[in-house]
């Protein structure tokens, strides 16, 4: 019996000859399979962490453009909203004599509406990724989640429901106010002014319309043209009506853009905080 466990092969050998030996080596190869395991957590843990950061990091750079994106498009619902009183004093008052390229340019763009562009890409991946599980602090979790859910209901819906309508009966209307010839004139503009205007970029977005006003064309409307107007806008039945709705949801849009600005805002420090909890 001796002589069978002497000459058994290997590990089974050194087990059966010394139980102390074979524990020991199982012992090391545990070991080694913790450290490597560890390790690998480690680097995980690392790797993780470090896409928490980037990930963050983008995030902020959406936040920021949808300010800014938010401020842009609320400061030109002011300029609707002035521009459409502009118009309704004009519309009652039998001794007005508004400059004809004035008239032409306020009828048309107290229509014209400018929603924000927000930025969804790096959320999107987050939620598609199933990577919204590497940021650790809930409560920036929930701040995303509120700020995004009030995205969906108060742009994408509002627009539908409101603004969108507005434009399209108003500009419906305009058809028989203003003549086709005008109207291509007063919606004409220098394509690289318009990009512009559109732009969410700080340093390339302008003041309001007006700036883009001056790379269109002349429009070259004449007192015979701004009489026509204001008649056919005080006899349309329809006209007086498309345009209070225009002003109104021009001044509520200018509101609720402004509550936007401030839950970005808000979300835009939470974020700053948690980036300077990691040490970024």
């Amino acid at each position: 019996m001796s002589d069978q466990r002497a000459r058994a092969p290997g590990f089974l050998g050194r087990f059966l000859g010394s139980w102390e030996l074979a524990l020991g080596e199982i012992a090391i190869v545990s070991v080694g399979v913790l450290i490597a395991l560890w390790a690998d957590q480690a680097i995980q843990a690392r790797q993780d962490a470090a896409r928490e950061v980037s990930y963050l990091e983008r995030l902020q750079t959406d936040i920021r453009a949808d300010i800014r994106a938010l401020r842009f498009s609320s400061s030109q619902a002011r300029n609707r909203l002035a521009i459409t009183k502009q118009v309704d004093a004009w519309l009652h008052d039998m001794d007005a004599r508004p400059d004809p390229d004035t008239l032409v340019m306020s009828v048309h763009f107290a229509g014209v509406t400018f929603s924000p562009t927000i930025s969804k890409f790096t959320i999107e991946e987050l939620k598609s990724t199933g990577d919204l599980r590497l940021l650790s602090n809930q409560a920036l979790k929930r701040h995303m989640a509120d700020y995004y859910n009030q995205i969906g209901l108060q742009i994408d819906q509002w627009t539908t429901w409101g603004d969108e309508g507005v434009t399209e009966t108003y500009f419906r209307e305009l058809a028989f106010i203003i003549d086709p010839e005008l109207r291509l004139r007063a919606g004409t503009f220098d394509p690289m002014l318009m990009r512009r205007f559109m732009s969410a970029s700080p340093e390339e977005t302008l003041s309001s319309f007006a700036e883009v006003r001056r790379g269109a064309p002349e429009i070259a409307a004449t007192r015979a043209d701004a009489d026509r107007i204001l008649s056919r806008m005080r006899t349309r039945p329809n006209f007086e009506g498309y345009l209070r709705d225009s002003m109104y949801w021009a001044h509520l849009s200018a509101q609720l853009l402004d509550g936007l600005v401030l839950a970005a805002e808000e979300l835009d420090a939470i974020i700053a905080e948690e980036l300077e909890a990691l040490g970024r």
